[in-house]
């Protein structure tokens, strides 16, 4: 027992020894599994913002996908780019659940660690419903409207009989379309970025890449809406009519549509408003642009219409009496121009921090130069202070090897001395 006792300090002293390597050991692993799941974190919202950027720029594609058969008169889809946008649109909606996965289980495991936190409270009211709606966004964009609607729209534009559901149907799509252009500047947001002129350069390119996005909307809106308008002219020609056949589909081998007949009550390469006014769409029906499965003819060329429309804030459009044309028109002018108030207010920001940068270059110049200044003040002084003495060590010098050596004033000043010397020994005497 007691052989135990005497050795169990020693085997305390060890634990304790051993304790700090332990915590310290367990620190650093800690504090490298912090910096990976923040670079993982950096990584991953690289990736969801490169996947929402190839999203945006994707959907709008599917606008490209019907055509027109000009010697037929009707209406077939490419079946290559449908497959190649519906594959691109499954892959980035399956890197969008992931996130939002991934951020709910980040918001679970908050909760967790902190009862009171906000994410978890329920006293914050406005932090609840904000949450609420923002998850409620994320699902209504993930959810696939555009391969659901676009069926539903091919059918309705290559029936006979008008329809008023495509209208509705357009603006769902689009719809969607707008939450998405928001999670691309939420995530831009919260990327990591230096201060100065780089995010200046950012912030420029970002603002570039909205404009250049818009005209690609745009256009792609600007084509699908003309083969909108002229299958309405065919549906509010023929309605019951047999010169129109059964349906508007170039696969569909019953029909027989009567495209003289079609030339005639919907004129393009003559127009005729007094029959139907085409408005703004008429140049990409007389273009033939329309009737192209070539599919960079038409994305560079409907982009470019989008591109020149959109900078001049739409004041060449020459619209018809019809109500969502002379909508779309409006959404252009109103876009172009938010665009470039943009534009000025990060142009204002960049100039006020440039000469933010300027004046503390300028103060930081002046201060140096006042240093600069003191320093060569002291350098003069020093270099004065050193003649001085330096002169002065000399005569001291020269005076003590001039009263080694016989000389005139040497022999003065000892004639002197014992003048002096004689003459208080006279008085002293005397006395």
């Amino acid at each position: 027992m007691s052989s135990n006792r005497g050795s169990s300090p020693q085997q305390n002293g060890e634990r304790m020894n051993g304790e700090p390597d332990i915590e310290d050991s367990g620190n650093m692993n800690g504090l490298k599994g912090r910096t990976k799941r923040i670079i993982l974190g950096h990584v991953w919202n690289y990736v969801f913002l490169f996947s929402c950027v190839v999203a945006a720029i994707v959907d709008p594609l599917f606008f490209y996908i019907p055509v027109i058969n000009d010697s037929q008169r009707c209406l077939l889809l490419g079946k290559e780019l449908w497959t190649a946008v519906f594959v691109f649109r499954m892959v980035t909606d399956v890197i969008y659940l992931v996130h939002i996965a991934l951020r709910s289980w980040k918001d679970f495991k908050m909760c967790v660690k902190t009862r009171s936190n906000i994410f978890c409270s329920n006293t914050n009211v406005c932090a609840s419903v904000r949450r609420c709606f923002a998850f409620l966004i994320d699902v209504f964009v993930v959810l696939p409207i555009p391969q659901v609607v676009f069926p539903f729209i091919f059918k309705e534009m290559r029936s006979t009989r008008p329809s008023e559901i495509i209208k509705s149907l357009n603006t769902l799509v689009l719809f969607q379309y707008v939450p998405r252009i928001r999670q691309i500047y939420l995530s831009w947001k919260n990327l990591p970025r230096n201060a100065g002129k780089l995010d200046g350069w950012i912030k420029a390119l970002f603002n570039f890449f909205l404009f250049i996005l818009a005209s690609h909307v745009i256009g792609a809106f600007w084509y699908f809406f003309s083969i909108q308008r002229e299958t309405a002219c065919w549906h509010s020609v023929c309605g019951n009519l047999s010169e129109c056949g059964n349906s508007f589909s170039c696969a569909n081998p019953d029909s027989s549509v009567n495209s003289t007949f079609l030339d005639d009550r919907c004129p393009i390469h003559i127009p005729n408003t007094t029959k139907f006014d085409f408005g703004i769409f008429l140049e990409a029906l007389q273009s033939g642009i329309v009737q192209s499965s070539n599919l960079p003819q038409k994305f560079f060329y409907c982009f470019w219409w989008g591109l020149r429309n959109l900078s001049s804030f739409g004041q060449g459009l020459q619209t018809s009496s019809y109500l969502w044309e002379s909508c779309f028109s409006i959404f252009i002018s109103i876009l172009g121009l938010l665009l470039f108030l943009y534009f000025l207010e990060n142009l204002k920001t960049y100039i006020r921090l440039a000469i933010e940068s300027s004046d503390q270059n300028g103060k930081t110049s002046k201060e140096e130069h006042k240093k600069r200044k003191r320093k060569e003040k002291k350098k003069l002084k020093e270099e004065r202070e050193g003649k001085n003495g330096s002169g002065k060590s000399i005569w001291k010098v020269g005076k003590r090897l001039l009263c080694f050596k016989p000389g005139l004033r040497c022999k003065k000043e000892k004639s002197s001395q014992s003048k002096g010397t004689s003459d208080g020994d006279e008085k002293l005497s005397s006395s």
